[in-house]
């Protein structure tokens, strides 16, 4: 198996999450588990790990049945998109509206940006839409 570093934002990755209780934080979350750099890798690490939940749910009397594996793929250039857009989420939050320079940010495709104001040519609030499709939901 391929193994790639999960922070590496220049790769398309496959990451495996195991959510479960993690001693160290004292907190359920989700744990990294491995990334690969194909799907078909992710895949059988995925069944690998659901099939010993499966085999710890069975034999286990105390096993937490909260626990269980999940997969995500991360484009190149993800890491730095959610960056932008939580600096822009922190711009605006200070009450700061963002200038010429946001127009320029790639932002995720779950992020929006609207402008809001009486004079079309000027700026005057900016509000950010996280998760589109939420919002969209809503409507």
């Amino acid at each position: 198996m391929a193994r790639v570093d999960p922070e590496d934002d220049d790769l398309r990755r496959f990451v495996v999450h195991h959510y479960r209780y993690d001693p160290q934080r004292h907190e359920r979350r989700h744990v990294l588990v491995e990334a690969f750099d194909t799907a078909a890798e992710a895949r059988t690490c995925l069944d690998r790990v659901r099939a010993e939940i499966a085999r710890r749910r069975e034999t286990d009397p105390g096993f937490d049945r909260r626990e269980y594996v999940s997969s995500r793929t991360l484009e190149p250039g993800d890491r730095r998109r959610e960056a932008n857009s939580r600096l822009l989420r922190r711009t605006i939050r200070h009450g700061v509206t963002p200038g010429d320079w946001a127009d320029d940010l790639e932002l995720p495709s779950s992020t929006s940006r609207l402008r809001f104001g009486r004079d079309p040519g000027r700026r005057t609030t900016a509000m950010l839409r996280w998760r589109l499709h939420r919002w969209r939901k809503d409507r």
